[in-house]
């Protein structure tokens, strides 16, 4: 119902602002002096309201106010124009929709709206009306369809009465159906008041007729929610309202202008008739006067000489350009001399209004009212008495063609009606219009009594046809004449009309266009983002494609661009975390396994001493030397798989720290190379050592060196098979010292010697020739060699082609060593 509302208040609104002077008819005559001020408060309410509605999180007060504002202005407009003026549809109309819209407020609390009531409510009141009163429908409808009123309105009744059933029985088709019916018969009406340019009613049922075919049209209703409805409704309020505001202020600025013109055009015509009139009327008084009181005229009237007063009268009627017949009357009212251009001018006269009122008058000219000779011409005389002497008196009479006088081009423009009329009986002298004489003017019939009773002014009235006119009149100085000029508002104000409706045309053609580009700019916009967003829902799945392309040069491209570089930067620590995993996985594995190696057999040996303690028999020393070496072994391996993972959890939390100090680093590796051997005697022969035999100094952490150096050797010797040889060599180089530990063992596969140094990572071949460790010496021998600022390296030839680790460290330690 709000939308419906506010539709009919913007349009309604729009028509009183732009066109208000096509309200000039009897139907709005109550509210025509205030029809810009009522249209101004339908175009502010139905705004506000879909402001409201298009953005449901601005204040409330907003929709609040838009409602007041609808509701007053829809409550006067029922008032003064359908109940004063008996207008049966608009009082069903506009009541209902005022009803329903206050009503509806309540009900959308339960999510119910009562549009469709509405539309049921109006088709059954419309049926009801045409069915009783058909006659006061005909406008309303086609010209074909005039004698079918109590059809239509049956038609309107079942329709009405099929959708109150279909809405209360929930049954969508049929909705459709009636919806679809009631569509039709309001464009008959749509079309019928706009043939009787009945605005309002036009802007009315073309809401009603739209909303029907809507409903029955549309299956699916689109979202109002996302990007799309977001452009959608900021390009409409902001194409079309600006629009139609600058338009009403250049439509109301203009209409007043040309208002002000018209007005002033209708006084100067008024004016200038008048004045020709009061002219045309003094000239005529002064030609008789001085003929009545010219010598020679006097004198052949006195002495009856009537070739003379021929020849004179001849003179007045011809050469004076002023009189049409000109005649002379005894003070009986018979005729001394008749007219020459009159055929029938002779005879008594006395009878005449204008005789008897120059008998009674005195000396002066008289202008008499208005009469028809006898051969049924319409004149107008001045008549003038003359002293013929001896007490007898003659009247001069000059009398002015009524049909000549409607002949000359009025000074008024061609757009307006003039009307002369004398305002002591009403009897026309003059309508440019019809071209009416002597009948009642119509001007008088339309005015109010004394409305035209000042010498001059200004109203407005309405005419046969029921439009609004303008009404310009002036007495006509020293005649009983008054001028009216008359203008009607539609036609004078039609440039302005058009203009307004060339306005609402443009408005209504930016708001289609800009929603037009609206949708086609939301449906690329609503797409990469749904892109986006189809992007982050498959966010994190290793199976599924997390690109988005990338279209354009907006801020939506450069989201997409961070989308792409933060997908990618995921898909690297995803899969950093899952090797991670694996690992730590392996790890585990090979964590419970190294450690469950040298437990077990410690455990059976501290078992075994401990049954050998309880049964009281001892072992010779040799055998314990050799339980207690076997002992210290296993702690010892113990104690390095622990040492591992305590310098691993170093490397990963940054506390791997050296301690240097000055050594010599081949003094290093021969301890190195001997302790070996001692604890390893049966490995001892295939171990050699290859050294310069100056000392190599320099600033290292030895502990650190000490743990390198024994790992590199230990892992030769656990991946290499009994007797081959494992050579240890210290070379001295330009820029530092160099330590090579070269065995002819398994060797490492070409694809696993760039991980070779990973946490955790073993190569196949050293997992499948099991020789123990969790793959955390390598990475441990990296970080001391790095912490130092040297490299390390290794180098195969492939499986079972021996390996050769090489460690260099910077010269300039040895430098300032020296």
């Amino acid at each position: 119902m709000e939308w419906v509302a506010a539709a009919v208040g913007l349009v309604v609104g729009t028509s009183m602002v732009f066109v208000p002077y096509e309200f000039g008819s009897v139907l709005f005559q109550f509210i025509y002096p205030h029809i810009r001020l009522l249209g101004s408060v339908f175009l502010v309410g139905a705004g506000m309201m879909l402001v409201a509605l298009m953005y449901p999180a601005w204040p409330a007060f907003v929709g609040r106010v838009g409602r007041a504002f609808m509701l007053a202005a829809l409550a006067v407009y029922w008032w003064r124009v359908c109940v004063l003026s008996v207008g049966l549809t608009g009082t069903v109309l506009y009541l209902l929709l005022m009803a329903l819209f206050v009503t509806e407020r309540l009900t959308l609390r339960r999510g119910q709206g009562l549009l469709g009531v509405f539309l049921s409510s109006v088709a059954l009141g419309f049926g009801a009306l045409m069915i009783w009163a058909p006659q006061d429908f005909v406008r309303f409808g086609l010209a074909a369809m005039g004698p079918y009123g109590r059809w239509v309105g049956g038609l309107f009744v079942l329709l009405g009465l099929l959708l109150v059933v279909a809405l209360w029985r929930r049954k969508p088709f049929q909705c459709r159906l009636a919806l679809g019916g009631l569509a039709l018969l309001f464009l008959n009406m749509t079309v019928g008041v706009a043939s009787w340019r009945s605005w309002s009613g036009l802007g009315a049922y073309a809401v009603l007729t739209l909303t029907c075919a809507l409903l029955a049209g549309v299956r699916r209703w689109p979202s109002l929610v996302g990007v799309r409805w977001r452009l959608f409704r900021g390009m409409a309020l902001a194409s079309v309202l600006p629009i139609v505001g600058v338009g009403a202020v250049a439509s109301y600025l203009a209409q007043k202008a040309l208002e002000a013109e018209l007005h002033g055009k209708a006084q100067q015509a008024v004016a200038a008739e008048a004045a020709w009139l009061e002219q045309t009327a003094a000239m005529a008084s002064s030609l008789l006067r001085v003929y009545s009181r010219g010598p020679g005229f006097v004198a052949l009237v006195r002495e009856g000489n009537r070739e003379g007063i021929r020849e004179r009268m001849a003179l007045l009627e011809g050469q004076s350009g002023l009189f049409d017949a000109a005649w002379l009357l005894d003070e009986a009212g018979d005729t001394l001399m008749p007219s020459v251009r009159l055929d029938r001018a002779d005879g008594d006269f006395a009878h005449r209004a204008y005789f008897q009122d120059a008998v009674e008058g005195g000396a002066e000219v008289r202008l008499s009212r208005p009469f028809v000779t006898r051969s049924g011409e319409p004149y107008i005389v001045f008549t003038v008495p003359m002293d013929r002497g001896a007490g007898r008196r003659a009247f001069l009479v000059g009398g002015l063609s009524l049909l000549r006088l409607g002949l000359q081009p009025t000074l008024a423009s061609p757009g307006y009606n003039v009307e002369i009329f004398d305002h002591r009986d009403g009897s026309l002298l003059r309508e440019t219009e019809r071209g009416a004489m002597l009948s009642r003017a119509p001007v008088l019939d339309r005015v109010e009594p004394g409305a035209l009773a000042r010498p001059e002014g200004l109203v407005e009235v309405f005419d046969d046809t029921g439009r609004r006119m303008v009404v310009a009149h002036a007495r006509v100085k020293g005649t009983p004449w008054t001028v009216v000029v008359t203008a009607r508002l539609g036609e004078a104000f039609a440039p302005v009309t058009r203009m307004g409706g060339w306005v609402v045309a443009i408005a209504v053609l930016a708001g289609a266009i800009a929603l037009l580009l609206s949708q086609w700019v939301g449906r690329d916009v609503a797409q990469r983002l749904e892109t986006l967003r189809d992007g982050f829902a498959v966010l994190g799945t290793p199976s599924a494609e997390q690109r988005v392309q990338a279209r354009g040069d907006d801020e939506i491209a450069q989201l997409a661009l961070g989308f792409n570089d933060m997908a990618a930067r995921i898909d690297r620590t995803q899969k950093e975390l899952r090797e991670a995993i694996a690992i730590r996985d392996q790890f585990l594995s090979m964590a419970s396994h190294e450690l469950r190696t040298p437990l077990t057999p410690l455990k059976a040996t501290l078992d075994l001493l401990i049954r050998q303690l309880g049964s009281g028999q001892g072992m010779n020393p040799e055998r314990q030397r050799e339980t207690i070496a076997r002992l210290n072994r296993q702690v010892d391996r113990l104690t390095r798989l622990i040492g591992d993972m305590l310098d691993v959890s170093r490397l990963q939390s940054g506390r791997f720290t050296l301690t240097v100090a000055p050594m010599d680093v081949v003094a290093l590796v021969r301890e190195v190379v001997e302790r070996i051997q001692v604890t390893r005697p049966e490995r001892a022969e295939q171990l050699t050592l290859e050294f310069p035999t100056e000392s190599l100094v320099g600033w290292w952490d030895e502990q650190r060196l000490d743990q390198l150096l024994t790992n590199l050797v230990e892992n030769a010797l656990r991946y290499s098979p009994p007797g081959t040889p494992v050579v240890v060599r210290v070379r001295e180089e330009a820029d530092g010292v160099r330590v090579e530990v070269e065995d002819r063992g398994i060797g490492i596969p070409e694809e696993s010697v760039p991980q070779l140094f990973t946490p955790f990572f073993r190569a196949r071949n050293a997992t499948e020739h099991y020789a123990g460790g969790l793959g955390l010496g390598l990475a441990i021998c990296r970080e001391i060699v790095e912490r130092h600022g040297g490299r390390i390296g290794a180098k195969s030839d492939g499986p079972g082609q021996g390996t050769c680790f090489t460690v260099k460290l910077p010269r300039s330690a040895v430098a300032e060593a020296a």
